[in-house]
């Protein structure tokens, strides 16, 4: 009889996964992460654009800059006004090359806005449009040895749970270096749920 592989429980994957995040963010760019910081504290308004699962990504960030107070929209609501010069997208696609989230961009920098890219490929459409980019790399030919259970062509579940964790992270640094308490978020939480 052949061995039989041992199946994974559900903690080991989460452990796993955990570790691959870690082992991610430790490859990304600290500065470059600062400088986003900054542009978003300079920013009259935020855009925060993606689609698919990087997009709920897009909207958790969101979520939490207007919970800080921030004036912050996202393209294709209703309620979405025209992107001016002074204001700031940030646009999220770990291919780089979705198509509205690049035309997003495009039409911000065509209109006097600063863009920010959050990919996982650099030279990618999106980061062509962008001032500012941030690369997440999961597209190296090592990521799926080194950080295993990834999922998607770009290896996306990999992008997106580790975005998620660096957005927060950026909302933690700038609640701590503007001031804002954590009273204030509760404060600006929707009660329409």
């Amino acid at each position: 009889m052949g061995k039989t592989k041992a199946k994974a429980d559900l903690f080991d994957i989460v452990k796993t996964r955990l570790d691959g995040i870690r082992l991610l963010l430790d490859d990304m760019d600290e500065a470059g992460a600062r400088q986003l910081v900054q542009m978003v504290l300079r920013a009259n308004r935020i855009f925060v654009t993606g689609k698919g699962r990087s997009g709920f990504v897009a909207q958790c960030f969101a979520t939490r800059l207007m919970q800080m107070g921030f004036e912050v929209h996202v393209p294709g609501e209703s309620t979405c006004p025209r992107i001016k010069r002074g204001d700031l997208m940030i646009a999220i696609s770990c291919s780089g090359r979705t198509s509205s989230t690049v035309q997003f961009a495009r039409i911000s920098r065509e209109s006097g806005a600063r863009v920010a890219a959050v990919t996982a490929v650099s030279g990618s459409p999106l980061t062509s449009v962008a001032e500012h980019v941030v690369v997440v790399p999961v597209t190296e030919k090592e990521v799926k040895k080194r950080y295993r259970y990834v999922l998607g062509p770009y290896n996306n579940t990999l992008f997106e749970e580790a975005l998620l964790l660096y957005f927060d992270a950026m909302v933690y640094l700038v609640l701590d270096r503007e001031g804002i308490s954590k009273k204030a978020l509760t404060d600006r939480h929707t009660n329409l749920e």
